[in-house]
């Protein structure tokens, strides 16, 4: 339709991510830490069995880091309301349920941890969409995978194995 638009963001980053590492690990670059646009692989670590840390901020002005963890081996990608708003009250956003063709209601921010980063953005979107509740029995079920979700009432919900990640 004249004016619509359609990105690869939902799963392009995590594809390009996952590439660029490859690519510094065939020339020789055990250690490596690649990131685009909230999409990011951590592999190695940061120095002789120091892994990377990795921040998770909040979906808000104002607000302070969310979470920390390390990542050693591990992909990780974040989508949120706030990337990309279209409303002030960022109830309309660039996430769209495909079912409804709305922007998805409940979460405000969803980071997905997973063993590639392809993996991890997709799953990050589609979690946005399923909200907290589906999205993260989602994460539960799949092997490798954790999940840190911010419901639009700063509400935290995470997978069981987070904090183990």
């Amino acid at each position: 339709r004249p004016g619509m638009r359609l990105t690869l963001d939902g799963v392009g980053k995590g594809y390009v991510v996952d590439r660029g590492v490859d690519l510094l690990k065939k020339r020789g670059f055990p250690n490596v830490f690649v990131e685009a646009g909230g999409d990011l692989v951590a592999s190695g670590s940061k120095r002789a069995r120091v892994p990377w840390r990795i921040g998770i901020r909040g979906p808000r002005p104002g607000l302070a880091l969310q979470a920390r963890f390390d990542a050693v081996d591990k992909a990780v990608a974040t989508s949120g309301d706030y990337m990309q708003p279209f409303t002030s009250d960022y109830a309309q956003h660039h996430i769209l349920d495909p079912r409804t063709g709305t922007s998805s209601p409940e979460l405000a921010s969803a980071t997905v941890v997973a063993p590639d980063a392809a993996t991890a953005d997709a799953l990050a979107t589609l979690v946005m969409v399923l909200g907290p509740r589906r999205g993260r029995a989602l994460l539960e079920d799949l092997p490798g995978c954790e999940g840190y979700l911010i419901s639009k009432s700063l509400e935290v919900v995470h997978t069981s194995g987070f904090g183990r990640v």
